[in-house]
């Protein structure tokens, strides 16, 4: 089953990738966001660097119930837009991460499948994202967790 979802989340990745733009980021009056969010093993402050017709987030702060620190760094493929308007746009990207984590004298690492679903508010500067985030975490425990999410709100920075 772990290496079946592997294998179409790879394929799903090949196939989807050309058809990132570059409208995603020029839907945002500026290219960096900053605001709060919760990934895989993080949850606290998260940044969003667009790249062209990717971007780089990245979440830093808590890990579990703020018993240590930890950081989640991805890679997104931003896809057109599912719907658009004056007003708020509906857009979705996908990527992949990993994330870190210490405290309690304990080590976590893990890597994640990202399916992001994003509401840009245009006229304020603001993003709200919700994701799917199955993980596979390596430490300190072996699990496959695809019962995963997250997500952001974020206010970008003219």
């Amino acid at each position: 089953m772990r290496r079946l979802l592997v294998a179409f989340s790879m394929i799903i990745i090949v196939a989807l990738a050309p058809l990132g733009n570059e409208a995603q980021a020029s839907r945002y009056p500026g290219n960096f966001g900053i605001g709060v969010g919760s990934t895989t093993i993080a949850s606290g402050l998260s940044l969003k660097q667009f790249a062209g017709p990717t971007a780089f987030q990245l979440t830093a702060g808590c890990w579990g119930s703020c018993d240590g620190v930890a950081a989640s760094l991805d890679f997104l493929a931003n896809m057109p837009a599912l719907a658009s308007g004056n007003v708020l746009s509906l857009a979705w990207n996908f990527g992949a991460g990993a994330a870190l984590g210490v405290g309690d004298g304990e080590l976590g690492a893990a890597g994640a499948f990202v399916l992001g679903l994003e509401v840009i508010f245009a006229p304020l500067p603001i993003d709200l994202v919700l994701e799917w985030r199955p993980a596979l975490h390596i430490l300190s425990d072996v699990d496959l967790d695809i019962l995963s999410f997250g997500g952001h709100l974020r206010f970008y920075l003219l």
